[in-house]
């Protein structure tokens, strides 16, 4: 009963918004404005993954995404993608993959989630780490992609997809620890995780952002292209 209780608090804290419309002006005013959003052309995006691989991530609008590491090179142009590893031949990116370097260098996309998926709608209001969320979900393929919305903060808290890759396996994006980056939020933690037997869970940590900088556009579909042009 005492649980119950809890649960029934945690909602009362912040009203629930009545519609999908209502969630999302609620995450685009928290993050910041859409002014302030949409001013951003390109970003670079400094960080870790795990203990100690450092990776940079350059990002161009609409979509467009290169993560650089020691280990490889991997781009998305919008529509496909490639791996070009160190040591060895360049190979196709997985339709998986291009949505994780999507989230990892524009974690602020969800902002036009109404253009980015044709059906959405509320769900019904659950819990993560005991804190209320106000849901979106929209249908997939194979099942449902759902959107938790922290209720007091209004920012994006995770994505849960089932049925997107598998119809078996749940995979989840979580934006943790946000802070304000040129007077705008934005989660300096991105975790990707599944319930697929042997997936790799991965940590992203952010150390550094920097917007509008300069960004070689030919770097997004040339392997051996330098991203700032030099």
């Amino acid at each position: 009963m005492l649980a119950g209780s809890a649960c029934l608090s945690l909602f009362a804290q912040s009203p629930q918004p009545e519609s999908v419309n209502d969630v999302l002006a609620a995450y685009t005013g928290a993050l910041g404005g859409a002014a302030a959003i949409d001013r951003i052309a390109t970003r670079e995006v400094r960080g870790t993954v795990g203990l100690h691989a450092h990776v940079t991530y350059y990002w161009q609008k609409p979509n467009k995404v290169l993560r650089l590491s020691k280990r490889d090179r991997i781009s998305f142009d919008g529509s496909g993608g490639w791996i070009a590893e160190r040591r060895g031949r360049t190979k196709r990116l997985g339709r998986d993959a291009g949505k994780r370097l999507e989230a990892d260098a524009n974690p602020l996309r969800y902002v036009h989630l109404r253009e980015m998926y044709s059906e959405l709608g509320p769900g019904p209001p659950e819990t993560v780490d005991a804190r209320a969320m106000h849901l979106i979900v929209a249908p997939n393929n194979l099942g449902t992609t759902k959107f938790y919305f922290d209720a007091g903060t209004h920012l994006l808290r995770r994505i849960e997809e089932t049925g997107e890759t598998s119809a078996y396996f749940k995979t989840s994006t979580d934006f943790l620890n946000y802070k304000t980056v040129n007077a705008v939020q934005f989660p300096l933690r991105i975790v990707h995780s599944t319930t697929e037997p042997g997936g790799a869970k991965e940590d992203l940590r952010v150390s550094k952002v920097i917007e509008n900088g300069p960004v070689n556009p030919a770097a997004f579909s040339n392997p051996r292209a330098d991203p700032k042009g030099r």
